[in-house]
């Protein structure tokens, strides 16, 4: 076991540049990526999933690995290797749990994805003793080469054995929230607060796509494929937040699934040449999308871009003049969605 944990530490060390040492309350068995193992112990007999002992400056984590019990430690007792020490455990067991069907971690992220038979995510659910609850799934997109750094921040919101966080294919970090209280029940207001303590803390932006609460993990897959859609619809629309709903596109999503020739007789029955130099207009767009961002207010939309009120009637009466749509009114302010909408599927 300890050549293979060995090489399997020195692949973490290439990913994040850190070294690790790992080894057993006795000592008896070690293992590290220095030429000289630094075995010292935490000063605390006893600690939860991580530790941080500011008198060692180090930082300690548990883990399993092989069914074995050990400890582990990396340099420094700050926030950033506490969020290390995290990703560390994560990628620890994911390798070191694996039988024929491979690791948790790959299993669930099999699941997610959709590669898994419902008798197979049964089997998984037996296996793990996962609950028949509620879960959602956040899909987080970060700058590249960054993905470990979010996935070993998004750790610290798993309040629960079952909730998990993997890493996708396409490198993307996906945390899988299981729904027990009413208080974990409100996918956008967590998405909301990870995506600005990733900016705050880390620096680092990040995009994440927030599917709706489904009734167990039998449903998870089509969690995942909710919240992606989410995330490529808000990149077809150019949203600019940084969390996106499912929600917020069943529209696009409906417009999408009209062959393309429709939409083209669409836009040629709804839309004149001078209407689409409206739409062309990324000034006029922006001021339309503040509006109904901000339910036809007036004096909201004006407040968010930064302008007089009377400039922001100017320019509504400047879209009605080019459109022969009002979008102070519901119906008008619906057509003109959909029409940019079309108009961004098409390209």
């Amino acid at each position: 076991m300890d050549s293979e944990l060995t090489i399997i530490l020195k692949m973490i060390k290439q990913k994040t540049g850190i070294d690790i040492d790992a080894f057993s309350a006795s000592k008896k068995f070690s293992s590290s990526t220095r030429e000289r193992s630094d075995l010292r112990l935490p000063s605390v007999d006893k600690f939860g999933e991580v530790y941080s002992d500011e008198a060692l400056d180090k930082t300690f984590f548990s883990f399993r690995f092989r069914n074995a019990n050990l400890i582990g430690s990396i340099d420094g007792s700050g926030e950033k290797e506490r969020i290390y020490a995290y990703l560390i455990i994560g990628l620890l067991e994911g390798s070191g749990d694996r039988d024929e069907n491979g690791g948790r971690a790959e299993q669930l992220k099999s699941i997610l994805l959709g590669d898994y038979s419902r008798q197979q995510t049964q089997k998984f659910m037996h296996r793990y003793s996962v609950p028949d609850a509620k879960c959602y799934v956040l899909v987080v997109s970060g700058e590249d080469g960054k993905t470990e750094k979010v996935a070993g921040f998004l750790s610290r919101y798993l309040s629960n054995e079952y909730d998990s966080v993997v890493l996708s294919e396409d490198m993307s970090a996906l945390l899988v929230k299981f729904v027990f209280s009413e208080k974990d029940g409100d996918p956008e207001t967590l998405a909301s607060g990870i995506a600005g303590a990733i900016k705050s803390e880390m620096d680092i932006t990040v995009n994440i796509g927030v599917s709706g609460v489904v009734n167990n993990l039998l449903e998870v897959n089509n969690a995942y494929l909710q919240a992606t859609n989410a995330l490529r619809m808000s990149r077809i629309m150019g949203a600019k937040s940084c969390v996106h709903s499912y929600k917020d596109y069943t529209l696009v999503k409906m417009i999408e699934d009209v062959p393309k020739f429709k939409l083209s007789e669409y836009l040629d029955l709804l839309v004149t040449p001078q209407a689409k130099s409206v739409f062309l207009d990324a000034d006029m767009i922006s001021t339309a999308e503040s509006f109904f961002e901000n339910d036809l207010n007036v004096s909201l939309a004006a407040r968010d871009l930064f302008m007089h009120r009377n400039t922001l009637i100017y320019r509504l009466d400047k879209i009605h003049k080019g459109t022969d749509l009002d979008i102070r009114k519901f119906s008008d302010a619906l057509i003109f969605k959909l029409i940019a909408i079309m108009l961004k599927i098409l390209g």
